[in-house]
């Protein structure tokens, strides 16, 4: 089964060996001692490496309506397990009122060809699909809800479908290829993935055209709009080499193409018409996630059971609505006890586990959060003023966030500490997923590839 409720936040009893370095430089930047005249201010300063508690929990339901790149596909990741996306999308007329037989014909003379749905590859991605290019079993399916461009729909939410799949017979399994270009009579389109729908579809939008054309409002009683999704349960499908698909879902280039002939006037010649997927479509991704369907079993211990295991698991983040971090801060509210104590610099500091980054590349960056005593997230003033960092340094192997204010206004109380949240940034159209060195085991030292808080401070 698919885990998609909200579970309550548990704290793991994962501490850091308290270890302190000495350190003759002077800060670079100091949030507190500003208040301070420059002659009570001294030079000394340290760094101290903090006892860190974490632990990884799903991801919350996300907002993921109106969005430029639509998901969809699975695969099962060697650590994560299971990842499965879906997206609902309306489709949209290209002109007014359109009369697709000729003046001195009818609907009963066209004679449909081919009916696609062609889902342009997102080249805004460097890599269009996450995982592998294994073939996958294509589904669509037709939406019995209304969609609505302007309300807020969620990466959890599903909405009622007609159980008939439009996909052709014998058409569902798909190799996507997004390095070369789809042929199209001789007509070169850029890369997508092209899916052959029911033809009954088609014939039923010829019926509702009959007369003056059909109308927009005409047009989506005829289909309210598509589910697209694959089975990830489909025999002869290697999920272990498959992947999620980007594609543009934003700028009409995703749509579905209608290929037909006119007997009435000339049968010879091929006719079309497209239905695009727009930006003012209704449209959302959605994700289910099944963790325990080939995912390793710290992070199952972690996001499924909640067990602490101090010192042994490492941590997970996943965009598509996945896995997210908790942080807490023990004993760092003990730093109020000291006089004349100011923070100059605070660094959290992530070190990546080595893993496959062709195949499953980190995200670009990710995103702290603190959070309240109700466990709501909010931005952290150090986001907020653009300095909080979370961007991956291929060169280091690791991700840091500068939280200096922070930790600063927990020891002079404007905030009272409840813990930070670590999530993957473009985590509603993106499913790449990291993993975390964790941290060591309890007497052992705390190393430069284990995750920890830095802490530069002064006395004054």
């Amino acid at each position: 089964m698919f885990y998609s409720d909200k579970r309550p936040r548990k704290w793991a009893a994962i501490f850091f060996l308290f270890t302190v370095f000495v350190a003759c430089e002077k800060p670079e930047e100091s949030i507190g001692i500003d208040l301070q005249p420059e002659e009570d201010i001294f030079s000394v300063s340290g760094v101290d490496t903090f006892t860190v508690s974490a632990i990884s929990v799903p991801e919350d339901s996300l907002r993921s309506d109106g969005l430029t790149v639509g998901l969809v596909g699975a695969y099962i990741d060697p650590v994560f397990g299971l990842t499965k996306a879906s997206h609902y999308t309306e489709l949209r007329l290209t002109d007014a009122n359109p009369v697709f037989h000729g003046d001195t014909s009818s609907v009963e003379n066209l004679v449909i060809d081919s009916l696609i749905l062609n889902l342009a590859f997102d080249t805004n991605s460097d890599i269009p699909i996450y995982g592998s290019t294994g073939a996958q079993y294509f589904q669509v399916f037709e939406v019995t809800d209304s969609l609505d461009a302007n309300e807020a729909y969620y990466t959890n939410q599903s909405l009622s479908v007609i159980e008939e799949d439009l996909v052709s017979e014998g058409m569902n399994l798909i190799a996507p290829n997004y390095r070369d270009s789809s042929i199209v009579d001789g007509v070169a389109f850029r890369p997508s993935i092209r899916i052959p729908l029911d033809a009954e579809l088609g014939e039923r939008i010829f019926e509702a055209s009959e007369g003056d054309g059909l109308s927009a409002i005409e047009f989506l009683e005829v289909i309210k709009g598509l589910k697209i999704t694959v089975d990830e349960n489909a025999g002869g499908v290697d999920f272990t080499r498959s992947g999620i698909i980007s594609f543009n879902s934003f700028s009409g280039v995703s749509r579905m193409e209608l290929y037909y002939r006119d007997t009435g006037t000339d049968p010879d010649s091929t006719l079309f018409y497209d239905f695009e997927i727009r930006g003012s479509t209704g449209k959302f991704n959605a994700y289910e996630h099944d963790f325990i369907r080939g995912g390793e079993p710290s992070l199952v211990r972690q996001v499924i059971d909640g067990i602490e295991s101090p010192g042994q698991d490492d941590l997970y983040a996943q965009a598509a609505a996945g896995v997210k971090i908790i942080i807490d801060f023990p004993h760092i509210e003990e730093l109020k006890e000291i006089e004349g104590l100011a923070i100059a610099k605070a660094q959290l500091i992530l070190p990546l586990r080595t893993a496959d980054g062709d195949r499953f590349p980190p995200p670009e960056s990710l995103i702290v959060f603190g959070l309240d005593e109700n466990g709501d997230s909010f931005f952290i003033d150090d986001f907020l003023e653009g300095g909080a960092g979370g961007i991956y340094n291929e060169n280091t192997g690791e991700y840091r966030f500068f939280i200096t204010r922070f930790i600063q206004q927990i020891l002079i109380e404007e905030r009272d500490l409840y813990g930070l949240e670590i999530v993957a940034e473009r985590s509603t159209f993106t499913a790449n997923r990291v993993v975390i060195e964790g941290l060591p085991l309890p007497g052992e030292d705390v190393g430069e590839d284990d995750l920890r808080l830095d802490i530069l401070f002064t006395n004054f």
